[in-house]
């Protein structure tokens, strides 16, 4: 079961740094909102890529979500 709570959603930014591909900005449905180990914003998304139990995780990054998909 997917513990999503309705109606939140967060504007993300993918990208896949390996290869070097931007996938733009997506709006996906926040499964979570954590401080990571140094205290920084870390958001648990739900994939826009058809797998909607998959979990990826957002970095707050220059005033922006980024979720790097490498």
């Amino acid at each position: 079961m997917v513990n999503v709570v309705s109606g939140n959603t967060l504007d993300v930014h993918f990208i896949n740094s390996g290869y070097g591909t931007d996938e733009g900005v997506k709006t996906v449905q926040l499964f979570d909102m954590i401080l990571d180990q140094i205290q920084r914003p870390t958001a648990i998304v739900c994939s826009p890529f058809g797998l909607q139990d998959t979990r990826l995780t957002a970095e707050f990054k220059d005033n922006t979500w980024v979720c790097d998909l490498d």
